[in-house]
């Protein structure tokens, strides 16, 4: 595990990457400086970033599948065993 981290660090993979998203926030930075100079429309959702990764996969959906039948039949013995002790009491 520390070789793993050591060599990430040598290989400047963290400082790359975070250059990365800077340059990109600078660019938006400057499309924004320009759009306000034109006199255009601004809407601030041209200039976020959306960086959202779909992790779904055929596991993952297996998974959400099994915890919704859980779910469901969880609640059907709920209301089951309600039934049967509203009787019994």
């Amino acid at each position: 595990m520390f070789i793993c981290v050591y060599a990430i660090g040598q290989n400047g993979f963290i400082q790359r990457k975070y250059s990365d998203k800077s340059l990109y926030t600078e660019e938006q930075i400057k499309k924004f400086e320009s759009d306000v100079e034109n006199g255009k429309e601004i809407d601030v959702n041209a200039y976020l970033v959306n960086e959202t990764v779909d992790y779904s996969n055929n596991s993952s959906k297996l998974g959400e599948n099994i915890s919704t039948m859980i779910t469901k039949g969880a609640g059907k013995l709920d209301k089951l065993l309600n039934s049967v002790f509203s009787f019994l009491f």
